[in-house]
């Protein structure tokens, strides 16, 4: 082959690579701006839980870049599995839901670098005849995230 060639499939090569990087950490929970910040949304919740077990689910919103994240806002969908008994959140953090619904609004208004939010739910699970909940969601969104918008998910399974 000659040189053009090969620097041609090595660049197409890279291309791929980190268009395959841009999309797994999207839906792995992490982003990067095209203003070096580096977003993250990481959820922790037990594995399982017994049939009215108690367990808290916290989901944690950190920037990891050079740059201030501004005007975030982020909802969190928990499934009707999962019983709500508290919920806490950061300062500068604003809350808001409506009873009856499974969606928690959050607003926040900057995420200095290297600092993390979190928001904490102190939950009770009725998992009736199903093996795990539905799924637990999260979503922000924000104007220099790429898709305006970043999630994750993930489940809570029936303990034995």
């Amino acid at each position: 082959m000659n040189r053009n060639r090969i620097l041609t499939i090595s660049a197409m090569a890279l291309i791929l690579v980190g268009l395959f990087t841009m999309v797994s950490c999207k839906s792995s929970g992490m982003a990067m701006t095209s203003r070096g910040q580096l977003f993250k949304i990481n959820i922790y919740a037990p594995d399982k839980l017994a049939e009215g077990g108690e367990g808290n689910i916290d989901v944690v919103l950190s920037n990891r870049g050079v740059n201030n994240v501004q005007d975030i806002l982020a909802d969190v969908e928990l499934p009707p599995q999962v019983i709500v008994l508290d919920q806490t959140n950061d300062r500068g953090i604003t809350s808001t839901h409506d009873p009856g619904s499974s969606v928690y609004h959050y607003t926040m208004g900057n995420l200095q670098p290297g600092e993390d939010s979190h928001i904490r739910f102190r939950v009770r699970t009725a998992f009736g005849t199903l093996m795990e909940t539905g799924q637990i969601s999260v979503t922000a969104w924000q104007k220099d995230l790429p898709g305006d918008k970043l999630f994750r998910k993930t489940t809570i399974a029936l303990q034995r």
